[in-house]
C-alpha cells in the first residue's frame, strides 16, 4: 500500500494508478473503522507549485480541524467546485460514515459513483481558505484529460453507469441530476466546434444523443435550465435549450416546453416566483419578453427574459459620415416573430440578417447558431451634437425594448472596462452610456455618439490611465505605459502608412514574407522615384528566437522583434496587416481580456494572403468577421466560388481578389530526387493551444497510441518503399505539419528517410523545388507542388477521417494525382512512378492548368497592387 500514517487520528494515502489504488482504498476501509483518510497525489500542488509532505501535512491538519467540529461531516475538501466530483484526490474522509467502497468495474466513473453516493446522503464541507491544485485532470479539463479520445468515455459512461444511476430513484436528488449535466456537459465541450474529436462514427453520434435525451428524462427542465445556478454547471442559454429540445425530442413532444410571454409588470408574474427565482428576476428591467418554463412540481420559471439578452458588436467604422455595424445576438427569439433594429434620436433603423457563420457545432453537428446582422446608420444630422444609440427589441406591438450590448470582439471599439473606454474616427468620438442595476454593476444600453475634439479625448485618455493606475495590477500598468508611450510618439506615427506582415510568428517563409520582401523592395525604390508608390515602412514580425529570424537579419532585413516595445507600438499604428493566418489579434499576444485595454486604437486593414488555398467549407475560420478581413487574395476560380457563399458574407465588399498566391513566385523546379511525404494534422494528434496561435504547440505524450502516429510511422518504415528508393536513387523526407512537429522525435527513423518538424530553419520553398514527388492527404501544400506541374499521389487511409469538409475543391474529379487508400497500393504507385522518372500525368496536368489562374510568378506585384489601391483611410 502507498499509504502514511500522519497521526494516530489520520492517515494519508497516494493515488499513483488506477488498479493499485482501488485496492489499497478498498482494504484500508475494510481494515478500519475510524479516523479520517486523505487521498492526494504525489504531483499535486499546494499554492505557487509547492509540494512534499509539509504541505500534505498542513492540509492533512486543516481538513482534520474543521470535520472535527462537524460530526455530521461524511468529507472535507478544499477543491471550491466540489458539487461536481469526479476525481477522489485532495479529500479526507470521516472513515466511521463509509459504508461503500469503490467500484472496479467503473472504469472512468469510479470515483465519481463513490462520491456522489456519499455526498447524496451526508454533508460535506469544503475549506476555501486553502491552496491546492489537484494533478490528475478531471473530465471537464479536456485540455490534459485523454480519455476524451475513448469511445468508453462517451458511450460505456452513458450505458453502464450514468443511465442506470438515474434510473435508481423514484425522485433523483438535485446533487445527483446536477452531477450528469456536468457528466454530459464535459463530452459536449470536448467536442465543440473545430475541437471534434472524430472519435465516435455517424451511427454512434446517433447512439450517444439518443443516451443523453434518455438520461435527460430524469432530470427537471429547471435543473436543465440552469436556473438552479450550480457553479459548474452554469451554462448559456442556447446550450440549455439545446439539451433542453434532446430531452423533448426523445420523448416524442413537438415542442421544447418554453412559452413565450410580455410581462409588463413584477405584479402580472406568478406568486412566489420572485422568491423561488430572486437571482433571475433582480436584475430585470420591465416591460420584458419571458421564456418559461415548468420545473417537475408544476411551477413556472423564468428560463430567459429580454433583460439577460445581449447584442454583440463585433465591429463598427465610420465611413463616408455613416456608421457601419457589424453584429449577432443569439437565436433566443426567433426572428421572426420579434423586430431588433437600433434607435438614435426618433429614428429607427432596422437591422439587415445575414448568413455569416455564426453556428456552434458538437461532433461536427450544428447545434445551434447566432444571428449576425450589419446595419448602416447615417450621421448627417448628429454633426456637433450628442447623440445615444441604443439597441432595441419589439414584440407584439409592445413598446420598444432596450437591449444592453456586449462587446467580445478585438474589433469592438468600445469595451465594459476601463470605464472611459473610447473610440475616436474622423470628427466623431464615441463612449459608452452604461446603467447601473440593483445588484451594484452596470450594463452598457447605449453607445455615446459625440463630436470630436481634442481636450475631449485627452480627458477620456487621462481617465482611462487613472484607471489602470488605481487597479495596483501589474498587467494593467504595463497597460497604462503602452497607452502612454501610444500618445508620446503619436505625432511620429501619424499619417504615415504602415504595414505590419506575419507568418507564424515561430517561422517564416510563407506568403507574408514574400509580400514583405517585396514590399521593401518597392520602398526602395520609392525612395529613389517619387512617381512609385510605396508605404512608409513595412516590419515582418517574428519571435527573436526562431532560425528564421536570425536568417532575415543575415539577408539584410530586419524583423521586429515579437514583444518587443516597437511591436506593440507598430500594431496599434499599423495601416495594413498582411497574414497569411487568420486570428490577429491572437498572433500579436491579445486575447479578450487584455485588448480591451487598447480596443479603440488599432484602425488597420487586414489582407490575408493565405496559408492554405480557401476550397474546403472553413467559413468558422476564414468569414469575414473572423479578423475583420478587407482584402482576400486568392490563387483560383474555384477559390472564389467557395468564398462567395452567404456563411463567408464577402459577397457585396470588393474583397476577394483572384491575384495569385505571393510564395508562389519563389517555386522554381531544382529536382534532386526526392519523395515528400506531407499529411496534414488531426485533432487527435496535436495538443490544444495553450498559449496563442503564434506560439508552437507543446508535445502530446499520447501521440504514439494514435492512429495518425500508426499510418504514418508504418508508411516510412515500409521495407519495400524504402528498397525501392535506394533502387532508383531517391530520397524521401517526411515533413510533419507545424502543429505535430513537437512529435518528431517519436517517429522510428532508418537510413533512407529524413524526418523534418516544420519549424526551425526548415525551408518549404527549397523541398519543394527540389523534390520530385508529394504523398499528401489534404494537405494545403499540395497547391504548391501541383502549380509546379509535380505529380501527386493522394494517400486516404480509410482509419483516418478526413480533416476539412469539401468545399469547391472536390477530390474525385479536381485531386492532382491518383488516391489511393491501401498502403500496399501506395507503395507499389511510388515504385511506379520513381521506376518512370516521377512525371506529372497528362491529366492531372490539365487539371493543375485549370485551377491556377496564374502561373506567372508575378503574384507578388499583383497582390501589392491591390494594396496600394486600397485606400480607405
Amino acid at each position: 500500500m502507498n499509504i502514511r500514517t500522519l497521526n494516530d487520528n489520520i492517515t494519508i494515502i497516494y493515488k499513483e494508478d488506477r488498479e493499485h489504488f482501488i485496492e489499497d482504498f478498498n482494504k484500508f476501509l475494510d481494515m478500519n473503522d475510524k479516523g479520517y483518510l486523505l487521498v492526494i497525489s504525489p504531483e499535486d500542488t499546494y499554492g505557487k507549485q509547492r509540494t512534499g509532505e509539509v504541505y500534505e501535512n498542513e492540509l492533512a491538519e486543516a481538513l482534520f480541524e474543521i470535520l472535527e467540529l462537524n460530526e455530521s461531516a461524511v468529507l472535507a475538501t478544499p477543491k471550491r467546485l466540489f458539487q461536481f466530483p469526479d476525481r477522489i484526490t485532495g479529500i479526507m474522509f470521516r472513515v466511521d460514515k463509509i459504508d461503500i467502497r469503490l467500484d472496479e468495474s467503473l472504469y472512468y466513473n469510479y470515483e465519481a459513483d463513490f462520491l456522489i453516493r456519499l455526498i447524496s446522503v451526508h454533508p460535506y464541507l469544503i475549506q476555501q481558505k486553502l491552496s491546492y491544485k489537484q494533478s490528475e485532470a478531471g473530465d471537464g479539463n479536456y485540455m490534459e484529460f485523454g480519455g476524451i479520445y475513448d469511445k468508453k468515455w462517451y458511450l460505456d459512461n452513458m450505458k453502464d453507469y450514468l443511465i442506470p444511476l438515474l434510473k435508481r430513484y423514484d425522485r433523483v436528488p438535485e446533487v445527483i441530476q446536477t452531477y450528469a449535466m456536468y457528466n454530459i456537459t464535459c463530452r459536449l465541450d470536448a467536442n465543440q466546434n473545430n475541437n471534434n474529436r472524430h472519435v465516435l462514427s455517424e451511427e454512434e453520434i446517433d447512439l450517444f444523443k439518443d443516451y443523453i435525451g434518455e438520461a435527460l428524462q430524469y432530470i427537471d427542465d429547471r435543473i436543465i435550465m440552469s436556473a438552479a445556478r450550480f457553479p459548474i454547471y452554469r451554462r448559456d442559454f442556447q446550450f440549455c435549450r439545446m439539451l433542453l429540445r434532446l430531452k423533448k425530442e426523445y420523448a416524442g413532444e413537438k415542442t421544447e416546453g418554453l412559452e413565450l410571454k410580455t410581462i409588463e409588470a413584477p405584479e402580472m408574474l406568478e406568486e412566489g416566483m420572485e422568491d423561488r427565482d430572486f437571482f433571475r428576476l433582480k436584475n430585470v428591467s420591465y416591460p420584458a419578453v419571458f421564456l418559461m418554463g415548468t420545473d417537475n412540481d408544476g411551477k413556472e420559471f423564468p428560463a430567459y427574459t429580454t433583460s439577460s439578452l445581449r447584442c454583440n458588436i463585433q465591429f463598427m467604422d465610420i465611413l463616408d459620415n455613416t456608421l457601419e455595424i457589424d453584429g449577432s445576438v443569439p437565436d433566443i427569439y426567433d426572428k421572426e416573430k420579434v423586430s431588433y433594429y437600433f434607435e438614435l434620436g426618433s429614428k429607427k433603423f432596422h437591422v439587415d440578417f445575414c448568413e455569416r457563420y455564426s453556428i456552434t457545432k458538437y461532433f461536427g453537428r450544428s447545434a445551434y447558431k447566432r444571428y449576425p446582422f450589419h446595419v448602416s446608420i447615417p450621421l448627417n444630422n448628429l454633426y456637433g451634437t450628442q447623440g445615444i444609440l441604443r439597441f432595441c427589441l419589439s414584440f407584439n406591438n409592445c413598446e420598444s425594448i432596450k437591449i444592453a450590448y456586449e462587446f467580445k470582439s478585438h474589433t469592438s471599439r468600445l469595451c465594459y472596462y476601463p470605464r472611459n473606454a473610447y473610440w475616436h474616427k474622423g470628427s466623431y468620438l464615441m463612449t459608452v452610456d452604461r446603467e447601473f442595476r440593483e445588484s451594484g454593476d452596470f450594463i452598457v444600453t447605449g453607445i455615446k455618439i459625440d463630436s470630436y475634439s481634442w481636450p475631449k479625448m485627452a480627458g477620456k485618455e487621462l481617465a482611462i490611465g487613472w484607471e489602470l493606475l488605481k487597479s495596483l495590477k501589474r498587467h494593467r500598468f504595463n497597460f497604462f505605459l503602452l497607452r502612454a508611450a501610444w500618445v508620446v510618439t503619436h505625432p511620429f506615427f501619424s499619417g504615415k502608412k504602415i504595414w505590419l506582415f506575419f507568418d507564424k510568428i515561430y517561422k517564416g517563409g510563407d506568403s507574408s514574407e514574400y509580400m514583405y520582401k517585396y514590399t521593401c523592395d518597392m520602398i526602395d525604390k520609392a525612395s529613389k522615384d517619387p512617381s512609385i508608390k510605396a508605404p512608409d515602412k513595412a516590419y515582418y514580425l517574428l519571435d527573436e528566437s526562431v532560425p528564421d529570424y536570425k536568417r532575415l537579419i543575415a539577408e539584410g532585413y530586419k524583423p521586429l522583434k515579437r514583444g518587443s516595445f516597437l511591436h506593440r507600438l507598430v500594431f496599434l499604428n499599423a495601416d495594413k496587416v498582411v497574414v497569411s493566418n487568420s486570428t490577429v489579434f491572437a498572433f500579436n499576444d491579445y486575447y479578450m481580456e487584455n485588448s480591451r485595454y487598447i480596443r479603440g486604437i488599432p484602425d488597420f486593414d487586414v489582407a490575408c494572403v493565405q496559408h492554405g488555398l480557401s476550397v474546403q467549407k472553413i467559413a468558422l475560420a476564414q468569414q469575414r468577421m473572423r479578423d475583420n478581413t478587407k482584402l482576400y487574395f486568392i490563387a483560383s476560380k474555384y477559390e472564389e466560388q467557395n468564398l462567395l457563399h452567404p456563411v463567408y458574407d464577402y459577397k457585396g465588399y470588393d474583397a476577394i481578389k483572384l491575384t495569385g498566391i505571393p510564395r508562389y513566385d519563389g517555386l522554381k523546379n531544382d529536382d534532386k530526387k526526392q519523395i515528400i511525404i506531407s499529411p496534414t494534422w488531426r485533432m487527435q494528434s496535436a495538443m490544444f493551444v495553450t498559449r496563442n496561435e503564434g506560439v508552437e504547440r507543446d508535445y502530446n505524450p499520447d501521440f504514439v497510441n494514435t492512429e495518425y502516429y500508426k499510418v504514418y510511422n508504418s508508411l516510412i518504415n515500409n521495407e519495400k518503399l524504402l528498397s525501392a528508393a535506394e533502387k532508383y536513387g531517391y530520397r524521401i523526407k517526411y515533413i510533419l505539419h507545424p502543429i505535430v512537429s513537437p512529435q518528431a522525435g517519436d517517429f522510428d527513423s532508418n537510413d533512407y528517410v529524413d524526418i523534418i518538424p516544420a519549424t526551425g530553419d526548415m525551408s518549404y520553398e527549397k523541398l519543394f523545388c527540389e523534390s520530385s514527388l508529394m504523398v499528401t492527404d489534404y494537405s494545403g501544400i499540395q497547391f504548391d507542388f501541383a502549380y509546379m506541374r509535380k505529380p501527386l499521389v493522394y494517400y486516404h487511409p480509410s482509419s483516418l477521417e478526413a480533416h476539412y469538409e469539401e468545399g469547391t475543391f472536390h477530390y474525385d474529379t479536381m485531386a492532382f494525382g491518383e488516391i489511393v487508400r491501401d498502403m500496399d497500393e501506395l507503395v507499389e504507385l511510388l515504385i511506379s512512378y520513381m521506376k518512370d522518372g516521377c512525371v506529372m500525368k497528362e491529366l492531372y496536368r490539365r487539371r493543375a492548368d485549370d485551377f491556377f489562374e496564374f502561373d506567372d510568378r508575378e503574384n507578388s506585384k499583383r497582390v501589392y497592387d491591390e494594396l496600394i489601391s486600397f485606400r480607405q483611410h
